[in-house]
């Protein structure tokens, strides 16, 4: 009996060891359906996700792609706009022998679509300014004359005038300071540079000057001009030239002669000194109605490209050579 029992208790036993196992199988198969579901909406979300970021950066591809294309096309645009310019100068040069705000180069251009895009384009003589440059002449020294117009144009434009000599100490060759605001290297002791004691290649460098402001540079830029100056005497045209400058080249002029002279343009020979008052001195040597370097500004839209040049020609007889060329941040 006992060991019938015992098989029995032993079977029955075995069939619940049996059951017991079965149920946890059971169990176990659910709870591998329920984790085999959520990595299947995990993936499922992970694709989403990817599908959606892959998307997305297919989308910002294509929109770099053609951003890229509306910049090259509005760079191509500014170059065109330049051609037109360098065209229109040489032409100019065989047409006429003086320059004056009456020619085709000074006119406003009216902004003009070209494909989807927009083209403009501005041409300024550089003769109408007082070169920067010429404060130093040939052997690197200030140059008196010069010295004085600049300081008579920056009491006129209520600039401190002691600029000027930091200006000149920032061009000259010596050491020494000159005039009671000169600036030598002992100036820029905080600063990790010194004077640069040769001319300017751009107006903007002034910010490296003792003294400068930006809102000093943005006055100035109507009235100056730095470019390659031959010993000092950079010729000003008269049929161009704005009355500040005027005024500071010849300081005995008074406004209303100013106005006599500017009311006589164009001019196809320099006035002699006696049809004008006060139109004589060292600055008379200076006077031309011709201009040899010109200012271009472009500016092309196309989509989202707002791309914007400026450029500097130099023109000697029908030659129009470009000098330099930067591009703009864009302004309003």
């Amino acid at each position: 009996m006992g060991g019938v029992i015992s098989i029995g208790l032993e079977y029955t036993m075995k069939g619940q060891i049996r059951l017991v196992r079965f149920n946890q199988f059971a169990e176990a198969r659910q709870h591998e359906r329920g984790a085999a579901l959520i990595v299947v909406l995990g993936l499922v979300a992970v694709i989403a996700g990817w599908a959606a970021t892959s998307a997305y950066e297919d989308l910002i591809a294509i929109r770099r792609a053609d951003n890229g294309q509306a910049a090259s096309k509005a760079e191509l645009a500014c170059l065109s706009a330049l051609e037109l310019a360098r065209v229109a100068l040489r032409e100019d040069a065989n047409n006429t022998q003086e320059d004056s705000l009456e020619e085709d180069w000074a006119m406003d251009a009216p902004v003009f679509p070209v494909d989807d895009g927009l083209v403009s384009a501005e041409v300024v003589d550089a003769n109408r300014f007082l070169n920067i440059n010429d404060l130093i002449n040939a052997r690197g020294e200030a140059n008196p004359t010069v010295v004085v117009m600049f300081r008579t144009l920056f009491q006129q434009l209520n600039l401190d005038t002691s600029l000027v000599d930091a200006l000149v100490d920032w061009l000259d060759k010596d050491a020494h300071p000159f005039g009671s605001g000169g600036a030598e290297d002992a100036s820029y002791y905080d600063q990790p540079y010194k004077v640069k004691n040769a001319p300017l290649d751009r107006l903007e460098e002034l910010l490296f000057i003792r003294g400068f402001t930006a809102t000093d540079i943005r006055i100035l830029t109507a009235f100056v001009v730095a470019r390659k100056s031959v010993n000092g005497q950079t010729r000003v045209n008269v049929n161009t030239a704005l009355p500040e400058v005027l005024q500071a080249m010849f300081p005995s002029m008074s406004q209303a002669d100013v106005e006599t002279l500017i009311s006589g343009r164009p001019y196809v020979a320099v006035p002699t000194q006696t049809s004008i008052p006060g139109l004589s001195g060292a600055g008379y040597a200076q006077l031309s109605v011709q201009s040899d370097a010109f200012m271009v500004k472009s500016r092309a839209i196309f989509g989202n490209a707002d791309w914007q040049e400026a450029y500097f020609l130099e023109r000697n007889g029908t030659k129009v050579q470009l000098v330099w060329r930067e591009r703009l941040i864009w302004q309003p």
